[in-house]
């Protein structure tokens, strides 16, 4: 199916052009009929048969008088081709040229220019209307667009045009399934019996009944249990086709013109975008004053304020705040018109729908040049690029959120992810630079407490933790990127705590002496050795020695106050292994004798032992352990 809307001055036939090409009436209101004045959105098709192939071609049929153009606005938004209409006996009108403005600023290059009422004038007259026409559509997105001089009223030049229809609609590329659908809502009502019907142009993606779908920007949920495309029940639709949804779960009420219907997972609504924005020429944008824009089939007031400080006469990037939520994305094209004039000024391409604040003319100078990297990105369609420019920007964002915000399905954002080198950190795509400029704060960090703490064999994670998010990690991010950085050994994780890879437990000489002093008093009498506490004392060993002797197994501590050599617990085995092989399972009081110790050591040593797999407990005996 193709989609087509009407474009062109009012009461120069637009309407009557689509009621003969499709024998439909397009006018909905009584109001319209009787003062032949198309006040809202109408909808018509028909079918165009050409050398035997037939193409479904829709019209939405536009408003032409200014008092409507935010009508106009709503059909024309998410459409991509016109058919441009101009009187004969009336020529070039101040709307002619408002609506070619918003094609252009739309950027529908696809069309076809029809001359109506050819026959209420001269071949003379149509002449010099033609040539004005093509005067007034040169460089225009319509300047290489056929014209044809048609009559509603006699049928003259109906077949030329559903010709000309025809082949720029074969010509033009086709609307892509980008797997993310949005519906944006130019009608919605209530059916008696159904529940709510909702229409619209479908973009981005196929939709099927059954599926779950989300209101933006509300977020109100419902399911589609029925679809209709051009008044027929289907089960499916595509990108590019006119359809009605049934939706469970709403009430007319919840849901109007602008709204978009989306599956879950679409970018979350936005209320201030950053915008390319292209003046039309003789206007000027400035700060002041408020601004409609309109977006899809939507009309949100507005400020805007030029990122460069002061005006834009011709193109430039500014800051777009709106007074509510809109289900706006990258890449969509919009509309500006000043409130207070009713004029049409600029138009523009959305570029970032959630940027953060700027403060000082650097950080807008800094902003605009990265704004001209992304319209780039969004002029060549090139998503992979969109993403990495994305993601750059804020140094780290969540997959899916990535991906939705650049329009691309998850799998395909995955590969683009991989391409453009972003790191994967949990459940989140940082940017290559930020990623290096973490990891170096973790590593200094580190260094630095090993410098601080020469025995400790590690740090806490905690101290690495801080150290990423001190450097501008995420806070929930910073354990994901600890891990990471584990595992490609920049850090290594010892124990409950982490360490450099380079760090290793360097004893001064006093901690030296200390060393073999405690271990050496422990060594006297291996299996009844004195407190762990006097020896440590007597020795000079603080907490943090013992801790790095436990570490390294040079000490065992079978108790809060009892520590061994890592001999004496080899002796202690050794002997249950000859009591085991002599008399098979023993109890505690044996191994207390094959030891010769006393039971304050032989039960805790029995229980590290356990513990340990060396032995094995089975009532009030034991056996050796694996």
């Amino acid at each position: 199916m193709d989609v087509v809307c009407t474009a062109g001055h009012v009461d120069h036939g637009k309407s009557t052009l689509v009621r003969a090409l499709t024998g439909m009436e397009p006018d909905r209101f009584a109001e319209e009929k009787r003062r032949g004045l198309t006040i809202d959105l109408g909808f018509a098709w028909t079918r165009i048969q050409v050398d035997g192939r037939v193409r479904t071609v829709a019209f939405v049929d536009l408003p032409g008088h200014e008092r409507f153009i935010a009508n106009m606005l709503a059909g024309a938004g998410p459409l991509r081709a016109a058919l441009f209409v101009v009187a004969a006996d009336e020529g070039w009108k101040p709307q002619s040229q408002e609506h070619l403005d918003i094609l252009n600023l739309l950027t529908v290059q696809t069309g076809v220019v029809a001359i109506t009422k050819t026959d209420v004038v001269d071949g003379e007259a149509l002449a010099v209307t033609e040539a004005d026409i093509r005067e007034r559509l040169a460089g225009s997105s319509l300047s290489g667009a056929p014209t044809v001089a048609v009559s509603a009223a006699t049928g003259e030049g109906m077949d030329d045009l559903r010709d000309a229809l025809h082949a720029v609609l074969d010509g033009a590329a086709g609307p892509r399934d980008e797997g993310r659908p949005r519906l944006w809502v130019d009608r919605s009502f209530t059916v008696k019996g159904a529940g709510t019907v909702v229409t619209g142009t479908l973009t981005g993606g196929g939709m099927h009944t059954g599926a779950e779908v989300v209101v933006s920007p509300h977020g109100r949920r419902a399911r589609v249990r029925g679809m209709q495309s051009l008044k027929t029940a289907v089960d499916r639709a595509r990108p590019g086709d006119r359809v009605a949804l049934n939706l469970v779960g709403l009430e007319r009420t919840d849901i109007e013109r602008g709204d978009a219907v989306t599956t879950q997972g679409a970018p979350a609504p936005a209320t201030v975008i950053d915008s390319w924005v292209h003046v039309l020429p003789g206007q000027r944008l400035t700060r002041r004053g408020a601004w409609h824009v309109h977006t899809g089939s939507g009309e949100w007031l507005a400020t805007v304020r030029p990122l460069d400080g002061g005006g834009i006469e011709h193109d430039g990037y500014a800051r777009i705040a709106l007074q509510r939520p809109a289900p706006v994305m990258i890449g969509d094209r919009l509309v500006l018109r000043d409130a207070g004039r009713r004029v049409t000024l600029a138009g523009g391409i959305v570029l970032d729908t959630d940027p953060r604040p700027l403060h000082g003319s650097e950080a807008r100078r800094v902003r605009s040049a990265h704004l001209g990297r992304r319209r780039d990105a969004v002029m060549r369609d090139d998503r992979a690029l969109l993403l990495s420019l994305h993601v750059a920007d804020r140094e780290s964002v969540v997959t899916d959120e990535a991906a939705a915000a650049v329009g691309l399905p998850a799998a395909t954002a995955r590969d683009a992810a991989r391409a453009a080198g972003l790191l994967t950190i949990g459940a989140a795509w940082a940017d290559p630079a930020a990623g290096r400029r973490w990891a170096e704060a973790v590593t200094v960090a580190l260094a630095a407490f090993h410098t601080a703490h020469p025995v400790e064999r590690a740090a806490p994670r905690d101290i690495a933790i801080r150290a990423a998010v001190a450097a501008g990690c995420p806070p929930d991010l910073a354990p994901d990127l600890l891990s990471v950085l584990i595992r490609i050994g920049r850090v290594v994780a010892e124990g409950a705590g982490v360490r450099h890879p380079d760090h290793g437990v360097r004893l001064n000489p006093a901690q030296q002496r200390a060393r073999d002093d405690l271990l050496a008093l422990l060594a006297r009498t291996p299996l009844n050795p004195p407190a762990l506490s006097e020896a440590a004392q007597a020795a000079g060993a603080d907490s943090a020695l013992i801790k790095e002797l436990e570490t390294a197994g040079d000490l065992v501590r079978v108790a809060p106050d009892i520590a061994l050599t890592a001999a004496a617990v080899d002796k202690a085995i050794a002997a249950v292994r000859v009591l085991h092989a002599e008399q098979g399972p023993f109890t505690a009081a044996q191994a207390k004798v094959a030891w010769q110790t006393t039971r304050k050591y032989a039960v805790p040593l029995l229980e590290w032992l356990d513990r340990h797999g060396a032995t094995r407990r089975t009532g009030d005996k034991r056996d050796i352990g694996q």
